[in-house]
């Protein structure tokens, strides 16, 4: 299994049990960085879960794993969330 430890900030949802998730990625060849976004889903699978009713623009450390969705493609689902600033 995969393991992945990222920090970002909570976009708008998609549904009850997903949204999106932006992160910060640098390129190593330019001194530039760029904005990327992936769904993002919680372990457990409960509709609105704190994942889902944090604001956007939260900022959260996540950490959990890649998976598979058939109508996302690629998703990381949360096994721990942590609220590192809170935009209002």
């Amino acid at each position: 299994m995969n393991s992945v430890d990222i920090l970002g900030y909570l976009k708008e949802s998609v549904d009850e049990h997903h949204r999106f998730f932006e992160y910060t990625s640098p390129f190593l060849q330019e001194e530039t960085l760029c904005q990327h976004q992936v769904v993002v889903r919680y372990w457990n699978n409960q509709p609105n879960s704190r994942l889902i009713i944090l604001p956007s623009n939260t900022r959260v450390l996540i950490h959990g794993h890649l998976d598979g969705h058939d109508k996302f493609g690629t998703i990381l689902l949360v096994e721990q969330l942590e609220v590192i600033k809170w935009n209002s």
